[in-house]
């Protein structure tokens, strides 16, 4: 035999649960009120009295000068939008142009990593040839002579200095314009 008034039996115990709940908060908030002070007037009087007569003493503003509006003439000044402002047979730190990196050449190991996540830890000579030891930010440790590449922007070796601790290095950069440019770098043994 069904019972077909099961519903209103389910809401009555939803009720009487929400009920239950609602009395269990209440008295816990009665009870954490009644812990409210628990001596700490001592306190509250400390910090409001602590400091009354100290005033801290703050630095006069500095004085205030008037923005100074430029005005642009185009009769005066340059178009700062002109080509001529961009292409030059130097760039402005004196690299010279290059051609294009070559895209069919393989790329080594030390190619996969930005240049800033590369350290030279050491330098050694092997039957004549001087050697750089290259640590990748992951810990790895990599042996490169001239001619070989490191860092993303085609930096090929051009000179390595033993006693000097340092390795100099050209890389093949795009310039605002697009063409390409040889930047110089030089990688020192970090300290």
């Amino acid at each position: 035999m069904r019972h077909h008034n099961s519903r209103p039996l389910v809401r009555v115990e939803i009720l009487q649960h929400k009920a239950l709940r609602s009395l269990v908060m209440l008295l816990s908030l009665v009870w954490l009120s009644a812990c409210g002070d628990s001596g700490m007037s001592d306190l509250r009087e400390f910090v409001e009295t602590a400091y009354q007569d100290e005033k801290p003493e703050i630095d006069p503003l500095p004085p205030f000068e008037p923005y100074k509006a430029y005005k642009y003439s185009p009769e005066e000044n340059s178009d700062p939008f002109s080509l001529s402002n961009i292409i030059t047979n130097l760039d402005s730190d004196g690299a010279t142009i290059g051609q294009r990196p070559d895209a069919d050449r393989d790329k080594e190991p030390l190619e996969d990593f930005p240049l800033d996540a590369l350290s030279m830890v050491g330098t050694m000579s092997q039957k004549g040839v001087p050697w750089v030891i290259v640590q990748t930010n992951n810990g790895t440790a990599h042996l490169a002579t001239i001619g070989n590449y490191l860092g993303q922007n085609d930096g090929k070796i051009t000179n390595i200095f033993p006693e000097e601790e340092r390795v100099e290095l050209v890389e093949t950069v795009p310039d605002p314009s697009g063409r390409w440019v040889k930047r110089d770098i030089e990688l020192t043994i970090d300290e």
